[in-house]
């Protein structure tokens, strides 16, 4: 079965993404986080060598100089994309500096970076890639607007009830899935939510050889984070892919987001249920090198699902016109 270079491209970001992710957040061991970048890099590298050994096509502008040249020349948008993605990284840094008065690195900050950097060097590779630079663009851009300005704007609109919202939600869309799961296989686990204390809201009690053993689940277990990074590739995916937003892409974009929860519960319920056979060595030996696995190969066959249904609803967009052939069309 041939396997188009986009997917190839699209597996290798997200094995890179996801092994970040879980650096950042302190899920896995260097293992497998050094497999998923090699393994993410190795694949990337490979998209770009077959895409090159492909016959010569008509050179694309891309989506971005696409949408801008129905305003601007492609000569402005050459001079605009790099600016704004200059204005980006150096407006986040000032603001994080001197309005924040931090200068730690955290995840938002690098991803502000990186979008910031996408739109300098859009026009660093050679036009055949404009698909594979807009998706790097609109990710990066989707990811941005979750992480820095949604999330950012919750936490300051929120202020002291921050935690409180946040511990509900997570502990009835994660905790209490998670432990009905478990119940169903019959397994003895019990839940509680604690917002009074210091320490993490949630926690799942398990026994193992008579022992209970709790269990904390913070944001990082939620799945929040992975929710966002879902929609963000799936939706920068469907964009350049078909070039349109209707029905079809919104229904698969939800499904997807009810999947990407469903895959976090599965991964959440196998890491405790390996800890009450085998006990927490195993349980953290799971959660550090395993869990992480099995999320992505779920979430990878998920996808794949998804978008062999929107191939058949939604037909892909070959030869994107160019922005001299969309001026030309206009009236």
């Amino acid at each position: 079965m041939k396997v188009p270079t986009n997917w190839i491209l699209l597996l290798g970001t997200l094995l890179v993404v996801a092994a970040l992710y879980n650096h950042y957040l302190g899920h896995s061991a260097y293992l497998i986080e050094i497999i998923f970048i090699g393994v993410g890099t190795v694949l990337a590298v490979l998209s770009v060598l077959v895409e090159k050994r492909k016959t010569p096509t008509t050179s694309e502008d891309g989506l971005l100089v696409g949408l801008l040249s129905r305003f601007l020349t492609k000569d402005q948008c050459a001079f605009l994309l790099p600016l704004v993605g200059f204005a980006i990284i150096l407006s986040w840094s000032a603001w994080k500096v001197f309005v924040v008065g931090s200068t730690d690195l955290r995840l938002e900050d690098f991803i502000v970076t990186l979008f910031g950097l996408s739109l300098v060097l859009y026009y660093a590779g050679p036009s055949r890639f404009a698909r594979e630079k807009d998706f790097v663009v609109l990710y990066l851009m989707f990811m941005t607007i979750i992480f820095a300005v949604i999330w950012k704007s919750y936490i300051i609109l929120s202020g002291e009830s921050f935690r409180d919202l946040t511990g509900y939600s997570e502990y009835y869309f994660i905790t209490l899935p998670t432990v009905y799961m478990l119940q169903a296989f019959g397994l003895d686990v019990r839940s509680s939510l604690d917002l009074e204390g210091s320490g993490l809201s949630n926690t799942i009690e398990f026994d193992y050889h008579g022992n209970v053993v709790p269990l904390g689940i913070g944001s990082g277990c939620s799945g929040l984070y992975s929710v966002g990074l879902f929609f963000s590739a799936f939706m920068a995916f469907v964009i350049v892919r078909y070039r349109r937003t209707d029905r079809y892409v919104m229904t698969a974009l939800l499904i997807g987001l009810l999947l990407t929860w469903l895959s976090n519960i599965i991964r959440m319920a196998l890491t405790i249920y390996v800890g009450s056979i085998w006990g927490a060595p195993a349980l953290a030996a799971f959660h550090s090198y395993i869990g992480i696995v099995v999320f992505v190969i779920l979430i990878t066959l998920f996808w794949i699902l998804l978008v062999r249904w929107l191939d058949r609803v939604e037909p892909e967009i070959v030869n994107p016109p160019t922005s001299e052939e969309q001026k030309g069309t206009q009236v």
